[in-house]
């Protein structure tokens, strides 16, 4: 059970002070690895997969609410997850690593059997983030874990009514930063197949529960952003798209695909202040991808296959001229349709070039399940269905893939 204070009423309370800049314990920097978090800070930040908001200003955010003083098992757990993820960026795997990852872990379980005020709410949700972050960095035997964490966030989101507030810019950049994990996860969701009796830990009571995710996924995001407009609006619209092409097929529903195509197609993508050139480029990016994604999983119910072949051809001019794209789903769409072996090319030569900055996550899963879907594209007798190809290759995956 969680103790909630006592909040006023109406549609929005008042949002949760950060009191930033916080009181911070120097003693905690002396001691835990002072190179670290300014590794993190001045790079491993970079690769943290977050949607409206630098990752830069997420990660100084993460900092300061890491080195807050109060209450203890919270800030440790933020701290050393913090600290694991730079050690992982900096080193690969490795046992530092590790063992920061599982002192979070402890002190976050700690943590979680006290009550919960917005303040300790918010130093556990960057905690559980940070340790998703961790597992979707790098692909590995424990890489599943991030849904655990994942759903973990959403019910501290919940339980502290953190949904239910009008946020500051600090609070807004944690919740789009869970939100746009929620949405990728649904996508996945969607075409992987786990057996019944694959089960994950829950994060705050420690017991054992069905892989699952709620589909009230918008409790996780902010009601109000300071995020660019055109950024959060292809998140949110690629969250209707999962929803409505997993729905039956009526007239209700083709007219409601007819609506969210042209949303899509009226965003007008424009440059982020301070990002990097291309963002106009893949947000467009992000936008045909989801265009191309509402027309394939929608078997082309609204008849636009010309249209589609269009936004192919613009995309992959796109894909051939980007120095790089740390936005894997863009990538997995267009690799999807990539029939050609220069097409291909095109998405592994971008991907390689990708993989060697500083700010890119593992494709390794995105990288694998293109080429099954590949060689399931050349070797069967006749076209499979959109929906099959995608199952066929994500249900081979031991943990849900993750394309943020």
């Amino acid at each position: 059970m969680y103790y909630i204070p006592p909040r006023k009423r109406g549609r929005y309370a008042t949002a949760p002070a950060l009191d930033i800049p916080l009181h911070w314990n120097k003693k905690i920097v002396e001691v835990a690895h002072p190179y670290l978090l300014q590794y993190f800070r001045a790079v491993a930040s970079t690769a943290l997969a977050t949607f409206g908001h630098q990752p830069a200003e997420l990660g100084s955010l993460l900092a300061r609410i890491a080195l807050s003083a109060d209450p203890a098992s919270t800030n440790t757990a933020v701290l050393h997850a913090l600290l694991a993820f730079a050690s992982l960026h900096l080193h690969d795997v490795n046992m530092q690593a590790v063992e920061l990852k599982t002192s979070a872990i402890r002190a976050l379980t700690i943590a979680s059997r006290g009550p919960v005020g917005r303040t300790e709410a918010i130093q556990r949700i960057a905690a559980g983030m940070l340790l998703l972050s961790f597992e979707v960095h790098q692909a590995s035997c424990t890489s599943g874990e991030w849904t655990w964490y994942l759903r973990g966030v959403k019910e501290v989101i919940r339980a502290a009514g953190l949904h239910e507030v009008r946020p500051d810019r600090e609070l807004s950049c944690l919740l789009n930063w869970v939100y746009y994990h929620d949405v990728l996860a649904r996508f996945s969701l969607q075409y992987w197949h786990s057996a019944p009796s694959d089960e994950v830990s829950d994060m705050c009571g420690g017991e054992t529960r069905p892989l699952s995710f709620s589909s009230d996924s918008h409790c996780c995001r902010a009601e109000v952003s300071s995020a660019p407009i055109t950024s959060m609006v292809a998140i949110e619209l690629l969250s209707e798209v999962c929803d409505a092409t997993s729905a039956e097929d009526d007239q209700d529903s083709k007219n409601f695909l007819q609506i969210l195509d042209w949303k899509l197609r009226t965003i007008q993508p424009e440059p982020e202040a301070n990002d990097d050139p291309d963002s106009a480029l893949i947000t467009e990016l992000y936008q045909l991808a989801t265009l191309v994604y509402l027309h394939r999983a929608s078997q082309d119910l609204l008849h636009q296959a010309a249209r589609a072949q269009q936004q192919i051809a613009r995309a992959f001019s796109i894909l051939a001229a980007l120095r790089a794209c740390d936005r894997q789903f863009p990538v997995f769409i267009f690799g999807c349709e990539a029939q050609s072996d220069g097409q291909r090319a095109v998405i592994l030569d971008l991907i390689s070039r990708t993989e060697r900055r500083s700010s890119s996550r593992s494709f390794n899963y995105a990288r694998r399940l293109l080429q099954a879907i590949w060689a399931q594209d050349d070797l069967a007798d006749r076209p499979a269905s959109y929906r099959d190809r995608l199952s066929g290759a994500f249900s081979r995956c031991k943990v849900l893939p993750t394309f943020v």
